[in-house]
């Protein structure tokens, strides 16, 4: 059975690779996200910097597992948020993580 949900959202791991000197480390968190309607996603230019931003913003609700340089956990806010989306890194792993769980795609296909 087939259960229609009026505002979709979802939550999963956003695996970051955090660059670091001569390579990479990965980090993950989990990520809240609501799924948009096709005809609100294609308003986005997710091609561009501030298009990606923008259709982050509108698709990511919340987090856990972050805390900050000293262990600390930290708690979801906008200013948390615009830190993070201000990284590419977080910015792609986001992106990919919400397309992935939309289209239950497996890493490397």
């Amino acid at each position: 059975m087939f259960k229609i949900t009026a505002n979709p959202e979802f939550s999963h791991p956003v695996t970051v690779m955090v660059p670091q000197d001569e390579g990479h480390v990965e980090q993950t968190f989990k990520g809240r996200f609501k799924v948009l309607p096709d005809g609100e996603a294609e308003e986005f230019d997710v091609a561009s910097k501030d298009g990606l931003k923008d259709f982050l913003r509108a698709v990511w609700t919340g987090l856990e597992d972050v805390v900050d340089d000293a262990g600390k956990p930290v708690s979801w806010s906008t200013d948390l948020r615009e830190q993070m989306l201000g990284l590419p890194y977080v910015r792609l792993a986001l992106l990919r993580t919400y397309m992935a769980a939309l289209t239950k795609a497996k890493s490397g296909n």
